[in-house]
This record gives structure tokens, C-alpha cells and sequence, in this order.
């Protein structure tokens, strides 16, 4: 409440208060002296951070109840983000909620200021029963749970919903199909593998809409939505769809969602791989799912600026992305995106941070227990950027960042439930279960 100081300030003890501001909303400063701790954030998240940075900072001498005490040493921290939106993406299936749970904290924790929730096939949508599995869904109260507890803990929310290719909700190497398993009726609001949603079809448009809005209600106001978009790889190929112009169709399709989007406060993402043509990026070890019977590539210059361009690439480990410089030069907002290395973590935070791009998305897919032990990893590099040096990478071992996992997930007494990996011995040895 005092006026002379910055407007996001908490200070502890009686220490002189820190009068510098901090670089940007999400920049700031920790000061511990003998008299006390003065915490200052650019904005509330700053101060937030400031606060998780000065927590990993605490240590204890006394756990006797009633006799507690604490130190951190003295000293000062400055500090600020090189990437501005920094996002991990999380797909929710039941049996990885707590592991999810302990994601959000960490990644929280380590200051990424977005999450992304991807539901498949587990989420009751009133739109249509048939989109998730009624043997294997996750209670609604279970998501909002969850969903506030990212709000309290400074994330964003951003909802995710496949338009475009993965339409079966389930992943293609095990042959389900949240909708058709259990309606078949339901077949022409798909292609007719049932992998790619059919443009043509306006119950489809209907459909899609209906779950967006449900969407958007349960995660609450934010400013993305993500639209998904990958892999498209049986785009018209119905009857309906053979007959038109296909680059047309998908630039109006996504368009009008785009449109539909900034109507209600949001741009969308969309996923890149389907707008770089294979055969251009072939043999360059960069992913482009264009093929030449589809010509999808040819939509990019149509598209609507708005769309924010989400460029996967996970086999990168130089800090070089040509795809995202490709996106940026046809006037898009662009993340990078890597997955489960360090190495291709640690590349593409420094090729964001380099190419000035729009952000960062860490993404887990079905590996979020592997992908829980690259936190340190991820968060270093968007936070850090181009800065992120050798003398810092990969000093987080696997025990210290157990430690950290128990400051945020306290008292896990539960043998599965502790750690990040629920069994000592998996069920299928490491290349069979890499397959599924």
C-alpha cells in the first residue's frame, strides 16, 4: 500500500524496499537481506514468479513441529522472460490425471504461462454423447478442478479440439474411434477412413461449433483457442468433398473459424505440418505433411493472419528452424514446438528467442511421465532463450528435481501415485511400449 513503491510489491520482515521496477509485466526482483525479503513483480504473474523463485530459494534447518525453521541466503535476483508465451500442451486421459496435476504444478512452478487441454475422447461433451468414451471419461467437476487450479497458479488456459485430421480422438496406431465404435451411424461427418473430419458436410460445421462453445465455457475467457489441424492425411476424399477446389475449401474452412474466433475474443492455432509441402523439406529432417495429391501447402498464402501458426518440429537439435522463419516471412505469429529431448528443447528455445517468434509449446502427447522429467529443461530454455548456456543445461539431475516435484505435490504417500513413473517395472519392455 505504500505509494512509493512499485504497484506489485510484497515485502516480508523489514527490509529496505526495492524501488526498481522490473523488465516487463512478467519481469522480477527477489532481495533477501537480514531484515527481511522484498519481493517485486512487473504485474501480479511477475510477483507470482517472483515468489516461486524465491521458494526454491528457502531451505530448512528445524521440522520439529511447533519449531520450524527456515533460511535463504541472502542476496538478489533480476530477472525476465526471453520468450513471452510459454505453453505446454496436455492431453487428458484418466489415468494420467494426477500426472497431469503434477505437470500444471511444475510447469507453473518453473514460470510456463500457458496450458493447453486436450481431451481424447474423455470429456462428456453435451454436443454429442458419442465423443467420449463412457467407460473411460473424466468427471466434468474433475476438469474444472484442474482448470482453476491453473487460473490460481498465474497459467492460462487455452482449450484444445482436433478440426481437421486426428477426428477419431483416439490415436491411430491402436485403431479406435470415439464416435464411429460406438454409432457407426454417425460415418459422414467424417472422410471414410473416419481419420479427417469431412469439410462438406455443415453438421459437421454444426457439430464442431457446438464443442467449441462448450469448450470455451469450461476453461473460461482466455485469448487462444487451439484448432489442432495436423495430419490430415485423407483430406477430401468423400464424394462430396473429391469434386472441389481443396486448397479453396480449407483456407474458407479455416477462415471462418478464425473469424468465428475474433468474434468471441480469440485467435485460433493451428497445427503447421499440413502447410509445408514434403516434397520442398524432403531430406531436411524437418516435418511438412503437404503431399502432392493434396496441395494443402497452397492454402498458407490465402489464410488469415490472425491464425497463430504452431510449427512442430521434434527431431531438431541445432538451434535453427527454418519452418517457423518460413511461417513468420508469410506474415504469421508462430510458436516452435518441440517434444522429448533436451536437445530438441534446448534448440528450439534458442532458435524462438533468436527468430523474435511469437512463443513456445512444449508438447507431452502420450509420454507425460518421460516428459515430466525434461521440465527443468523446457522452462530454461523458453525462459532463457538464446541465453540458455551449456553451464546451465541439464544441471537439474533427476533427484533435484524430485525435490522440487515434492515441493509443489507434498505428501504423496500412495506408492503410484509418488514420483513421476507409477511402477518400478513396466509392464512392456522400452521398444514395445515406445509403440504404444
Amino acid at each position: 500500500e505504500d505509494a512509493a513503491l512499485p504497484a506489485h510489491t510484497a515485502v516480508f520482515g523489514a527490509p529496505l524496499p526495492e524501488t526498481e521496477r522490473p523488465e516487463g509485466e512478467e519481469g522480477y526482483l527477489v532481495r533477501v537481506t537480514p531484515e527481511g525479503v522484498c519481493l517485486t513483480g512487473g504485474s501480479a504473474r511477475g510477483l507470482l514468479y517472483a515468489f516461486y523463485t524465491f521458494m526454491q530459494c528457502v531451505f530448512y534447518t528445524c521440522l520439529r513441529e511447533g519449531e520450524e525453521r527456515f533460511y535463504c541466503e541472502c542476496g538478489c535476483v533480476r530477472d525476465h522472460p526471453a520468450i513471452g508465451r510459454r505453453a505446454i500442451h496436455l492431453c487428458l486421459f484418466p489415468k494420467y490425471l494426477p500426472l497431469v496435476k503434477k505437470a500444471l504444478r511444475l510447469s507453473a512452478y518453473l514460470k510456463m504461462n500457458c496450458v493447453i487441454f486436450e481431451f481424447w475422447g474423455t470429456y462428456p461433451f453435451k454436443a454429442l454423447p458419442e465423443l467420449h468414451w463412457a467407460d473411460h471419461s473424466i468427471d466434468p467437476e474433475d476438469t474444472r478442478r484442474l482448470i482453476a487450479e491453473a487460473r490460481a497458479l498465474g497459467m492460462q488456459v487455452i482449450p484444445m479440439y482436433n478440426h481437421w485430421g486426428h477426428a477419431p480422438m483416439s490415436r491411430g496406431r491402436v485403431g479406435k474411434h470415439v464416435v464411429l465404435d460406438q454409432n457407426p451411424r454417425h460415418a459422414l461427418l467424417y472422410e471414410p477412413d473416419g481419420w479427417t473430419w469431412c469439410l462438406s458436410n455443415p453438421d459437421t460445421h454444426r457439430l464442431l461449433r457446438s464443442v467449441r462453445e462448450e469448450l470455451m465455457e469450461l476453461c473460461g475467457e482466455g485469448e487462444y483457442f487451439h484448432l489442432g489441424c495436423d495430419e490430415a492425411y485423407s483430406y477430401a476424399s468423400c464424394r462430396r468433398c473429391t469434386g472441389k477446389d481443396r486448397v479453396e475449401m480449407l483456407a474458407r474452412y479455416l477462415n471462418g473459424l478464425a473469424a468465428e474466433l475474433d468474434e468471441q475474443g480469440r485467435r485460433a492455432f493451428i497445427w503447421g505440418d499440413q502447410f509445408l509441402e514434403t516434397e520442398a523439406w524432403k531430406g531436411t529432417g524437418y516435418i511438412a505433411t503437404s503431399r502432392p495429391d493434396q496441395r494443402t501447402h497452397e492454402a498458407l498464402p490465402l489464410l488469415d493472419r490472425r491464425i497463430v501458426i504452431a510449427d512442430w518440429q521434434y527431431s531438431l537439435t541445432e538451434p535453427k528452424a527454418p519452418t517457423m522463419e518460413h511461417f513468420m516471412q508469410h506474415g504469421f505469429d508462430t510458436v516452435i514446438c518441440p517434444w522429448d529431448g533436451h536437445g530438441n528443447n534446448e534448440a528450439m528455445g534458442e532458435a524462438a528467442d533468436r527468430a523474435h517468434a511469437f512463443g513456445f509449446m512444449a508438447t507431452t502427447w502420450n509420454h507425460l511421465p518421460e516428459s515430466l522429467r525434461l521440465m527443468p529443461t523446457v522452462a530454461g530454455s523458453c525462459w532463457n532463450g538464446a541465453d540458455f548456456s551449456a553451464e546451465k543445461r541439464g544441471q537439474c539431475s533427476w533427484t533435484e528435481l524430485a525435490t522440487m516435484l515434492r515441493k509443489v505435490m507434498p505428501q504423496l504417500p500412495e506408492y503410484h501415485n509418488a514420483g513421476w513413473i507409477g511402477r518400478e517395472v513396466l509392464e512392456f519392455d522400452e521398444s514395445v511400449r515406445r509403440h504404444f
